[in-house]
């Protein structure tokens, strides 16, 4: 449970500040109001905790996995399927 939690913190927090930077500086570059800077967020939180969630759920079917000797499968990009462990 704890690597699955650090490595969904550790990927989708990542991903979430670079996509921020990039949020912000397109606005400062480009002149877009306060508008787009809280548009950009909400799509970038939108986004980080649908990583975070699937990075959970993927690295615990994984560990699930390997711990009942069977080998890693394809990843799916359905989190619910991750949690099934189908």
């Amino acid at each position: 449970f704890i690597t699955s939690l650090a490595a969904a913190i550790v990927v989708a927090g990542g991903f979430a500040i670079v996509l921020q930077a990039g949020i912000i500086a397109a606005a400062a570059r480009l002149g877009l109001g306060e508008s787009f800077i809280w548009f950009g967020t909400a799509v970038n939180a939108a986004i980080t905790l649908w990583l975070a969630t699937w990075t959970f759920a993927r690295s615990w079917h994984v560990e699930r996995r390997l711990k009942a000797g069977l080998e890693v499968d394809e990843p799916k990009l359905s989190i619910l399927a991750n949690f099934r462990g189908s």
